[in-house]
């Protein structure tokens, strides 16, 4: 039984605060290794086969999203936009994308989910053994308790769930007890979308895993280039150790700087005199002269950190509501400097 067809569920996710760098867009538009984490999804579906999907957006964010992703023809699919209220629940799911469905298999799965394997073992798998659900439940790289990214279910599995006679909080339990065969099998991965920035991170950086070489020599003037690293060809890095996996976006300009593993700097970045590592610094932002390593760090669009050296000696920053902000080791000799700004 093999599947052609997708829903994509974007909805809040187990945590809908919004993240200080993102406070208006919705998460799955947010980008990791340079990209929307939506896309990295639909990337996957089309490589396991799916030909057809439906993105079922939470009110509010549908817009953006289908601006966003159009109508599939960049990555290879015939996308739909539906709406869909349910929070995450995969009966209202399945309901709001029944006529799409149209009696056929299907791969319901979370719109963030970035997992470590490939899809395509686990619908060959499914097709195989004659399954009615399989479960992909994941062991989640950020640390969080296993969770269900997905599902692969038959047409008398999405008729047992929708006809509510076995009901229960497991799909999967509900589907056995209405006679259906079913699996659940470990896949490994995260949901950025279901967290915090630091499960954000965790995401970076396993997109950036899949990173494979290339930059423009010309473009890379002086500097030394280790590991697995991508350069835009109209960004220029001169003077600066780059040790991957990294990418730089378009219009970059990197200047006697590090920038160090499982870092992804967005278009029109500009860094001089600065060292960062496992981070995310979006378009338009800045760092100048700032003085010590940033890591683990996500710097939002067009904000700007640079240290003046006329007297008195300051640090300067332009940053968004909510950042948080450690400095530590200021002046050789003097004390750490300690400030947090948190969202209440």
């Amino acid at each position: 039984m093999e599947i052609a067809k997708a829903l994509v569920l974007v909805g809040c996710g187990g945590d809908d605060r919004p993240w200080p760098t993102a406070p208006l867009s919705p998460k799955h538009l947010f980008p990791v290794a340079n990209r929307p984490i939506l896309t990295h999804n639909l990337d996957a579906l089309r490589a396991a086969g799916v030909l057809e999907a439906a993105v079922l957006a939470m009110p509010g964010m549908g817009t953006a999203i289908e601006r966003t992703v159009g109508n599939g023809r960049d990555v290879g699919l015939n996308l739909q936009h539906l709406q869909w209220t349910g929070n995450d629940d995969l009966i209202s799911a399945l309901a709001a994308g029944y006529e799409f469905l149209g009696g056929e298999p299907v791969l319901v799965q979370q719109g963030d989910a970035l997992l470590r394997e490939r899809m395509h073992g686990h619908i060959s798998a499914f097709a195989r053994d004659g399954l009615d659900a399989l479960a992909l439940r994941l062991d989640d790289e950020a640390g969080g308790e296993p969770a269900d990214s997905g599902y692969l279910l038959s047409p008398r599995a999405i008729s047992i769930l929708l006809g509510g006679r076995h009901r229960s909080s497991d799909p999967i339990a509900a589907i056995r007890h209405g006679g259906g065969h079913t699996r659940v099998e470990r896949v490994v991965g995260c949901l950025p979308c279901h967290g915090d920035q630091q499960r954000l991170l965790e995401g970076n950086r396993h997109m950036l895993e899949n990173l494979v070489t290339s930059f423009d020599p010309h473009s890379i003037e002086n500097s030394r280039i280790q590991g697995p690293v991508v350069v835009h060809p109209s960004a220029i890095v001169r003077g600066s150790l780059i040790r991957g996996p990294a990418i730089i976006g378009p219009d970059s300009v990197i200047t006697d700087s590090y920038i160090g593993p499982y870092t992804s700097l967005g278009p029109r970045v500009l860094i001089e005199a600065a060292e960062i590592e496992y981070s995310i610094v979006l378009a338009g932002a800045q760092l100048h002269f700032v003085g010590t390593r940033l890591e683990s760090s996500i710097i939002g669009r067009g904000a700007r950190i640079a240290r003046a050296f006329d007297p008195p000696a300051a640090m300067r920053m332009a940053i968004g509501d909510g950042v948080e902000v450690i400095l530590k080791g200021g002046q050789v000799g003097g004390p750490d400097i300690l400030e947090r700004a948190r969202r209440p």
